[in-house]
């Protein structure tokens, strides 16, 4: 069996050498260490070693010059600040071996066969760092086409019958002041970034996406998880599955959990398969959240509200002030809120205000008579397409959530 820090390089005496010359460059080249960029050639090793030494002198600037640079598991570090040059591109490598083993951290989870079907491998990890800085405009590929496929190189007609695939592309846990900007990130085999337990993030210019057709299984675009202070702005992100997430599932496996709070969203598009904003998952708290100027484009949901997804009854997640302003929407639906299978989940005080566009289905609103939607608000929202929302947990119970759209384009909520 590999040990768990098999996939961690050793810095060599040469490298060592090597880095010194970078440094005093200004930047650590990955090509000085051995880097290839060639498509072909495995650089993983190369790239470790030079954010390693970047590390090791204090932090510094590691760049991927333009190329393809084929790799597997790379471990960000504190002070890094990891550059993806123009028309530089670092690709996963086809080869499960080359990703980190399952345990490389408690935070990791991974299980295949079951659920989602992953492996626990990541391609770029940041665990527990601080001041790391990942950006472009270069592109960081998942390859997704070397997983989603069955040995005779059909798509997979469920997710269950991958034979293996990576887990999150890029992987932040536990770890605090990071920038993301100016980058792509593609064709992830699963979700794209996450963003786990992490405080003061930013993300600002990322253009994210992954294929759509055929379908990648649980192809998300940008998870919020159990995080803090998380900013993120001017993005583009096209998934198969949900583009944005906020998410309470710490799951026991964090070393500091906390809510997921003090999240801002603004002037990004989205577009999904799915769902484009995804509020839930867990059994902690999403709280103080805003999202403004959000475009929503070819989407099943505009914003889908969760209080536990799981086939089996949990606590569920409390969802509380949460505002949504200035939108411009083409979907299926506008909103579908419910609490499916969570037994204590809340949410309290949702606001939107000033929405425009157009859908084909009206809103769904599943709450139940013992915890009713609280202070949910809709103000000039102007959809075309949307007549009266479906009601459903407490109709006809005696406070029943009442939602009309009036002739002054003002949607009330009353108890």
């Amino acid at each position: 069996m590999r040990s768990r820090y098999a996939i961690l390089p050793v810095l060599s005496a040469t490298a060592s050498l090597v880095c010194s010359v970078a440094a005093a460059h200004g930047a650590f080249d990955v090509r000085d260490f051995g880097a290839k960029g060639d498509g072909e050639t495995k650089d993983t090793a190369a790239i470790q070693r030079a954010i390693d030494a970047a590390n090791e002198a204090g932090g510094g600037e590691v760049l991927l010059p333009k190329g393809v640079y084929l790799s597997g598991s790379v471990f960000l570090k504190s002070g890094v600040d990891f550059h993806l040059a123009e028309d530089a591109v670092l690709k996963g490598s086809p080869d499960p071996a080359d990703y980190n083993a399952l345990d490389i951290a408690p935070q990791n989870w991974g299980r295949l066969g079951v659920g989602d079907n992953i492996s626990g491998g990541h391609l770029l990890l940041c665990v527990e760092q601080e001041n790391v800085t990942l950006r472009g405009p270069g592109k960081i590929d998942g390859n997704v086409g070397a997983f989603l496929k069955m040995p005779d190189g059909s798509h997979p007609p469920k997710k269950l019958m991958i034979p293996w695939r990576p887990a999150q592309m890029v992987w932040f846990v536990e770890s605090r002041n990071i920038a993301i900007r100016d980058i792509e990130l593609a064709d992830a085999p699963y979700w794209s970034c996450f963003i786990y337990g992490c405080e003061d993030v930013s993300v600002e210019r990322a253009n994210i996406h992954t294929v759509r057709t055929p379908h990648t299984y649980n192809g998300d675009g940008l998870d919020i998880d159990s995080s803090r202070r998380v900013r993120v702005t001017g993005c583009r992100i096209s998934t198969a599955d949900d583009s944005i997430t906020l998410r309470a599932a710490g799951q026991g496996r964090l070393k500091n959990d906390g809510p997921c709070a003090d999240i801002t969203v603004s002037n990004c598009t989205f577009s999904s398969d799915c769902n484009a904003i995804r509020l839930g998952v867990g059994n902690g708290t999403i709280r103080d959240c805003s999202f403004h100027d959000i475009k929503i484009v070819d989407t099943r949901y505009a914003v889908n509200a969760v209080g536990a997804w799981s086939s089996s009854p949990q606590r569920g997640v409390d969802i509380s002030r949460i505002s949504f302003e200035d939108m411009d929407i083409d979907a299926k639906g506008f909103c579908k809120f419910y609490y499916r299978n969570a037994t204590n989940s809340v949410f309290d005080t949702i606001s939107f205000s000033r929405v425009r566009g157009k859908v084909r289905e009206p809103s769904i609103f599943d709450d139940t008579p013992k915890r009713p939607f609280r202070n949910l608000v809709f103000e000039d929202v102007k959809l075309e397409g949307e007549t009266s929302p479906r009601v459903i947990g407490t109709r006809n119970q005696r406070g029943a959530l009442a939602i009309s759209f009036d002739d002054r384009n003002r949607a009330d909520c009353e108890r």
